[in-house]
């Protein structure tokens, strides 16, 4: 079967993010210190529903062994015309599927996912595990409060994700923004 034809077979939800959340380490900030704000969301919908063994076996049987997330996040002040604080840059996150060997691992056909920053390959102990170090986000952000200005200052978080065709799935992207937190810088 040709891998146009596999697309079809499969129903998957539309994929969102939630859980957006903008968490600052302080509500109040000298001048002079670092302002660290943690970013955070979940990917659900059609791409963490695909994310499941059956299909890792299907495409990796499609020689379709790699997935591959893109993202970007960054902190701005909130407005209309808001102001870039820090960004994450494009980062890209893989979920590779290969043969197990392992006899600790339920399936045959397995994921690791690698990371953007470089490190090991990570291997999860389970299909929830691997969900969760695939698409659960959580990134901190620092920059000075000196960029900020004296005063309250309003900040926002904003997440963009985008994913290429697979056997199973169709391409697509998602993005979203968190609600304001207020920061006081004195």
């Amino acid at each position: 079967m040709s891998l146009m034809n596999r697309r079809h077979e499969y129903s998957w939800g539309p994929t969102s993010l939630v859980d957006l959340k903008l968490i600052s380490e302080s509500k109040e900030y000298e001048q002079d210190e670092t302002v660290r704000v943690r970013l955070g969301y979940r990917i659900v919908g059609g791409l963490r529903e695909s994310f499941i063994p059956d299909v890792w076996t299907i495409a990796w049987e499609d020689n379709d062994k790699l997935a591959r997330l893109v993202m970007t996040s960054s902190i701005r002040t909130a407005g209309p015309v808001g102001k870039q604080l820090a960004t994450t840059g494009k980062e890209v996150r893989r979920g590779k599927f290969y043969w197990s060997r392992d006899p600790d691992l339920p399936y045959r056909i397995w994921a690791s996912i690698i990371h953007e920053d470089g490190r090991a390959p990570i291997i999860p102990v389970s299909v929830e595990d691997a969900k969760s170090q695939y698409l659960d986000v959580v990134k901190l952000f620092e920059f000075p409060a000196s960029i900020l200005g004296k005063g309250e200052a309003k900040l926002v978080g904003k997440a963009n994700i985008s994913w290429g065709r697979r056997s199973y799935l169709e391409k697509g992207s998602v993005s979203g923004k968190t609600p304001v937190v207020r920061v006081t810088v004195v």
